[in-house]
């Protein structure tokens, strides 16, 4: 590790690094439906086929799926299997999911190499840690751009906030790795995370299923699929998620008595005054399609999310900066230090946190601080409630034209608390409330030209505004004020993508995207009594005095590109080289600490080259795909922690890297009903620049690189005659990563191995099905996070990993 800096004001510049940014609530699969679609796959056949045939082959997709050998995903506009689309793509079946027993987003990196989905830490409210192949955004402040593009329904998510989907009622999951610039638009450079829910056929087809289980757990799901009318269908499904948290939170004062901090009042005998970790989630979505036998395809969705739960658990693993101390007014010397007797081993459950700013402080400028009369209590909270609407028309214009549009609007509100310092103490707590709107709008044209080529070209815009209100409270820097920024950000692009198929066997694939971005965040800063703030010296909030009123502007373009040929050498093995282009885009610093802060930043490119192969062996019964890459990653947006005007966090694009790698996904099935799968992936980021003023060493890493990652599986599905029992057992495994740029001290996440198991019983008509299954059958204690600011305040936390849970799942289909 490298040596750091110890002065006063490196220390308070490392502090004030405040994620005082976005909360990001927790919302279900249903919650995606009111985006819009950011430019990516149109209908799941040829873009030229008439409705009748898209209806046909979406309708075909999940028996394909089942086996995981046939699923037609959309990643060029197109329908075509994966074995004949030249990206790096994981896609699985809805059916595949169920059986993993897989449930939310930050299941799927379990099974895609060199993707980590990690929950984020509680600041941010329920949100996720999204990378795949070193490239990703760890902090979720509306102001900063994501890395990796989401999508539900051909339908992308401008924010991160309510990232953490609930899979439910879904067709199939596709991860596309590498750089979608032209295909997926700005933000895709790391690569996207496509969700594809089922869609209405008026079959009148449907499903409930229970499952109850560990921490109180119990979880219903149930859809329904009607014919209303000829030609007009409608889908209805919800989902109902309760589990109590798995960590405790524990009373200091009840459990240490007469150690200078008192017990909160309670009622009974128990030190316990909650838990973290918990999970209420409600949501409902009504899909409506109509498509007659001709031309025309209609869908209308809406949905509405209510996510209740509480912080994301985090447990405190460093405590030592004695300078900083709880203290009897008047008697600063006598206090009590924060250090390690808050920490509750290191392989606990139980947490000391405290969500009240009640007590005095002394400063790291050596002065005693009171927090009166602005004190306030709250609880561990990431709440959100949302809700969208979207449209599409996909029209048959004939002679091989198709013509679509996708229309959206969503809006979503949230509140979320944090003690920062994860302690009884009171150093840092964030409390507040996100809001988030957008509107898009994406026409698209397509045309298959007889067997010459596919083309799709088209335009795009977004349209969003945000809020972030929050108290950010730091006694010990002499901050304690309010936020009430708005951020506005409009997108406009044109695209274009092309291939020309030279032969059976020969293809080259063309695509270009022009996108001119346009981003402003205005600054409120308030003291928490709502005055103004005076900015006399060594007075509360004098360092953001200046700020209120400020208003900061991000503008730029950019032309992306994709250049690719492939080679079907035989029905069993194709082969790709390409190059590739992404970026994420600019913003504006969202933490200034003075005016001249509050400055915008640019946007970080992505170039990638990459060749792979796809192939299928043993008549279909073994499967083998891989891929190699060398990424060059520009401008990368680090943040400073040495500027002319100390303190200061300021984003800057002030690194470049290498990252080279490689991924094969394999499966065998040796006899019928016998499944054997596996993954592995391999990333070696190397600097090439990086600017002196991050603190950054040459030697580090990006966040969230791990070297290794990898998965395993097998499942034998056996007939018994009256009905089908499945055992299968699943494996993941990533190597250590950091949370920080800089991998400073107690950043690392140490890598962990997981196995979890399921056995599942179905009748023989498959419509009654009983499971049981547990997760990290070996009771594994890991961490899936950090939050570490030891050279600041001193202090570190982690975000903790689930332990060994059992459930009981039972289905009925109709």
């Amino acid at each position: 590790m490298r040596r750091h800096r110890r002065g006063l004001m490196k220390r308070t510049a490392c502090l004030l690094r405040i994620r005082c940014g976005t909360a990001l609530s927790s919302a279900a699969l249903f919650a995606a439906t009111g985006a819009a679609a950011q430019n990516v796959p149109a209908p799941a056949v040829d873009a030229a086929a008439p409705v009748a045939a898209t209806d046909q082959a979406q309708a075909a997709a999940p028996e394909q799926a089942t086996d995981g050998k046939d699923i037609v995903v959309t990643a060029q506009f197109r329908g075509q299997r994966v074995q004949d689309t030249p990206i790096a793509i994981t896609a699985v079946s809805g059916a595949a999911l169920e059986a993993r027993a897989q449930t939310s987003i930050t299941d799927i990196g379990n099974f895609a190499p060199n993707v980590n989905i990690q929950p984020a830490y509680s600041s941010f409210g329920s949100s996720i840690n999204a990378f795949i192949r070193g490239v990703g955004q760890n902090d979720s402040n509306f102001a900063l751009e994501p890395g990796v593009g989401l999508y539900i329904d051909d339908i992308y998510y401008g924010a991160t906030f309510g990232a953490v989907f609930d899979l439910t009622d879904l067709e199939r999951v596709e991860v596309l790795r590498g750089p979608q610039g032209t295909l997926a638009g700005k933000n895709s450079l790391g690569g996207a995370v496509k969700l594809y829910s089922q869609k209405p056929d008026g079959s009148g087809d449907g499903y409930a299923e229970a499952t109850v289980g560990s921490y109180r757990r119990i979880d219903l799901r149930a859809g329904f699929d009607l014919k209303l009318a000829d030609d007009l269908f409608m889908r209805v499904s919800g989902v109902s998620k309760h589990r109590k948290g798995f960590v405790d939170r524990l009373d200091y004062g009840c459990v240490n008595p007469g150690e200078g901090i008192a017990a909160s009042p309670r009622d009974g005998a128990s030190c316990k005054i909650g838990t973290e970790g918990d999970q209420n989630l409600n949501a409902v979505r009504l899909a409506l399609r109509y498509a007659p036998a001709g031309r025309l395809e209609l869908n209308l969705i809406g949905d509405y999310v209510e996510d209740t739960s509480s912080s994301v658990a985090a447990k405190l693993l460093y405590a030592d900066n004695p300078n900083i101390r709880s203290y009897v007014a008047g008697d600063p010397a006598g206090g009590v230090p924060f250090d390690s007797r808050f920490m509750t081993g290191s392989k606990s459950y139980t947490i000391y946190n405290s969500y009240s700013n009640g007590g005095n402080y002394t400063t790291v400028f050596g002065t005693p601080y009171q927090v009166v009369p602005g004190g306030f209590t709250t609880e561990p909270r990431n709440e959100v409630k949302s809700w969208g609407i979207a449209g599409t028309i996909d029209y048959d214009l004939g002679g091989g034209f198709r013509a679509k549009s996708i229309t959206g609007y969503r809006k979503a509100d949230g509140y979320s608390t944090t003690d920062l310092d994860g302690s009884p103490l009171d150093l840092g707590l964030n409390a507040g409330s996100f809001g988030y709107d957008q509107f898009t709008q994406e026409l698209r044209l397509s045309a298959q030209l007889h067997d010459l080529a596919d083309i799709t070209v088209g335009g795009f815009y977004y349209d969003s505004s945000s809020y972030i209100r929050q108290r950010v409270e730091f006694p010990t820097v002499l901050l304690d004020f309010l936020t009430d920024d708005p951020i506005s950000s409009t997108s406009k692009s044109l695209f274009g993508h092309a291939e020309f198929h030279l032969g059976p066997k020969l293809n080259l694939i063309g695509g270009l995207r022009y996108t001119k971005d346009r981003k402003t965040y205005q600054f409120s800063r308030r003291n928490a009594d709502g005055s103004a703030i005076s900015g006399v010296p060594l007075t509360t909030n004098f360092t953001v005095a200046g700020l209120d009123g400020l208003s900061s502007t991000f503008e730029g373009d950019r032309v992306d590109y994709r250049l690719g040929v492939n080679f079907r050498f035989s029905d069993a093995l194709m082969t790709y080289a390409q190059v590739s282009t992404g970026f994420k885009g600019g913003g504006v610093n969202p933490r200034p600490y003075n005016a001249a802060q509050a400055r915008s930043f640019g946007p970080e490119t992505l170039t990638t080259y990459e060749a792979g192969f796809k192939s299928d062996f043993l008549g279909r019964r073994a499967r083998l795909n891989g891929a190699v890459f060398l990424n060059k990653y520009n401008d990368i947006q680090l943040s400073l922690l040495a500027c002319p005007d100390v303190p200061c966090a300021l984003p800057a694009n002030a690194g470049d890297a290498d990252v080279l790698g490689f991924e094969l996904e394999g499966n065998l099935e040796p006899v019928d009903g016998l499944t054997f799968a596996g993954t592995v992936g391999y990333l070696d980021f190397d600097y090439r620049r990086v600017d002196a003023a991050t603190g950054i060493s040459r030697d580090a890493v990006a966040p969230f690189v791990s070297r290794w990652t990898a998965s395993g599986s097998v499942e034998y599905a056996h007939d018994l005659g009256r009905g089908r029992i499945t055992p299968r057992i699943d494996w993941s495994y990533y190597t250590r990563f950091f949370f920080n740029a800089d991998n400073g001290i107690g950043s690392d996440v140490p890598g962990r191995s997981l196995f979890n198991a399921r056995l599942t019983y179905e009748t023989a008509d498959r419509d009654w099905s009983l499971s049981a299954g547990v997760t990290n059958i070996f009771d594994k204690f890991y961490y899936v996070g950090k939050n570490t600011n030891i050279v600041g305040y001193g202090v570190n936390q982690g975000i903790l990993g689930r332990p060994r849970e059992f459930s009981v799942t039972l289905k009925r289909k109709f």
